[in-house]
C-alpha cells in the first residue's frame, strides 16, 4: 500500500488545515477551545490567502485587472 503525503507547506495542505479547522470551530463547545480554535483558522486563512494570490499572479498576467500584493493583504 502507497501512501501519499502532501507537503505541509502546500496550497492543498492550508485548504485541507482551513476547512478542517472551521468544522471544529463549528463543532466546539467551550469557549477556550472555540477562541483558540479561531485564532489558530484566522492564522491559517491568511496564509491560504496569500498562497493563493501567489499562485493566481502568472495567471492575471494578460488580464485587465491586478491582483494585490501577496504582502499586503
Amino acid at each position: 500500500m502507497t501512501v501519499k503525503v502532501i507537503p505541509s507547506r502546500s496550497i492543498k495542505a492550508f485548504r485541507y488545515r482551513v476547512f478542517c479547522l472551521g468544522q471544529d470551530l463549528w463543532n466546539a463547545r467551550d469557549p477556550i477551545s472555540r477562541a483558540n480554535l479561531a485564532l489558530q483558522l484566522a492564522d491559517a486563512a491568511t496564509t491560504l490567502a496569500r498562497m493563493e494570490v501567489q499562485a493566481a499572479q502568472p495567471l492575471s498576467s494578460g488580464d485587465s485587472y491586478s491582483l494585490p500584493d501577496a504582502g499586503n493583504l
